[in-house]
């Protein structure tokens, strides 16, 4: 009972996590949009019918009852086709009139001069950048307080384990004889809890390995310094070769064709590191955040290949890619089974939380900036192309051509719609039939 408590629990907190980046990414496009002077009658989390709604100024606020997206309305968000330019003449011109006249209905007297079209292309690109930059932040502070504030797991200079004898070191459920050689860490008078701070005088650090000097040295004599109940002090180790298990290139150990582990030569001490969560600097945690953003744009590009993969993988028995597509389905579910682990701690549930919030955000800050409408990043490259032209006619002496009409992509921005539609309720159905099961 209290496993699926959880698990409700974990969907409850990504949905809620979700919604809040939602509405903050729509006030990343708001706030600029309202310094500027356009006028904003509609700020909404989720579609279709309201649940809740209040309108303070001239924004109405509220929640819908789907909540998949999010969206404000900004009025004039197309210029009016060009004089001699008959929209009706042109392919799909039905869908580049509609465009163009979408959200008419909110046009009231006094905002002939608060239209989004009418901005300079700077305040444009700023006004519909604000939202994918705030699901930027957003992720990078929650990937930062996950890796700083908490921490990763990483193995640590304590020792969790001592293995008592070499036949232990090939097959840990051995029992130990009393003619088995001991190893060198039993031998040495290691205890469970020492921490290692320094190797023949040289200072280490917490998670820096402390066998590398040691193991390349074998058959030699060491000094490891530790600490033990507060006090500091000196064990002599001297590593052994025997022939041991060893992991083949990929890591993974190395066995023969029955299963049995392989053995090689190797140098050893006999015994185990402790792991514990180790908080990153805020570098290096802004670091790997910057590199998952990153990724994450790189991700977008293998996504038509990725949906594919997923929906043919129904048809097959072999398991998920951990690393492929997934739908908001399978984000709750990860969530679920993330927090309903019954061996996770408070702050292993917090950490993974964090970051899977955080790895949302920053997808979502990637998504939008694909440069293809109806998406922010399309709007944006509607504005660069606007300086564009206007910058080269300039240098031909030519008249300024005037404000890019994006309305013209309207059709392809309705693809872009469907297409997106299309995938996502694929991968809803690829998430509910096979599920992803986190190892």
């Amino acid at each position: 009972m209290t496993e699926t408590l959880l698990y409700i629990l974990g969907i409850l907190i990504i949905v809620a996590g979700l919604a809040i980046s939602i509405g903050l990414h729509e006030f990343g496009h708001l706030i600029p949009a309202k310094m500027f002077g356009v006028r904003v009658p509609t700020w909404a989390i989720g579609f279709g019918p309201k649940l809740f709604s209040k309108k303070i100024g001239e924004t109405e606020y509220s929640l819908r009852a789907i909540p998949l997206g999010g969206f404000i309305t900004l009025i004039g968000m197309y210029p009016p086709a060009k004089e001699g330019k008959d929209d009706s003449k042109r392919w799909f011109g039905a869908s580049i009139r509609a465009a163009r006249e979408a959200h008419s209905e909110h046009v009231q007297p006094g905002d002939e001069n608060r239209k989004f079209y009418q901005l300079a292309a700077w305040k444009r690109i700023v006004v519909m950048f604000g939202g994918p930059f705030m699901n930027l932040i957003l992720g990078l502070s929650m990937v930062s307080i996950a890796l700083s504030g908490i921490g990763e797991y990483q193995r640590v200079n304590t020792v969790a384990q001592i293995v008592q004898c070499e036949a232990q070191m090939v097959d840990a459920t051995a029992k130990c004889a009393a003619s088995d050689a001991q190893t060198p860490a039993a031998l040495a008078g290691f205890k469970p809890g020492d921490q290692i701070t320094a190797v023949d005088g040289k200072q280490i650090a917490n998670t820096e390995d402390p066998f590398v000097s040691v193991v390349s040295k074998p058959n030699s004599n060491h000094t490891l310094t530790v600490i033990r109940d507060g006090k500091s002090s000196a064990l002599s180790v001297t590593p052994k070769v025997a022939k041991l298990p060893y992991a083949d290139a990929s890591g993974n150990l190395a066995v023969d064709a029955s299963g049995k582990p392989l053995l090689k030569d190797r140098a050893y001490i006999g015994l185990m590191l402790d792991h514990a969560r180790v908080p990153s600097s805020i570098t290096d945690s802004l670091s790997a955040g910057s590199q998952m953003a990153g990724q994450t744009l790189g991700f977008i590009v293998q996504f038509p290949a990725q949906v594919y993969e997923s929906v043919s993988g129904l048809f097959t028995s072999a398991e998920r890619s951990p690393n492929g597509a997934v739908s908001i389905v399978g984000i709750t579910q990860m969530a679920g089974q993330v927090n309903a682990n019954s061996s996770a701690t408070l702050a292993d549930r917090l950490y993974l939380n964090l970051m899977l919030l955080g790895s949302l955000n920053l997808a979502l800050f990637a998504f939008n900036m694909i440069p293809l409408p109806p998406l922010d990043g399309g709007h944006i490259a509607g504005g660069v192309y606007e300086y564009a032209k206007r910058g080269i006619y300039r240098l031909l002496g030519k008249p300024d051509p005037g404000i890019a009409d994006t309305a013209l992509l309207a059709p392809v921005a309705n693809l872009m719609f469907l297409i997106l539609m299309f995938a996502g309720l694929a991968m809803i159905v690829v998430d509910l039939v096979k599920p992803l099961v986190l190892g």
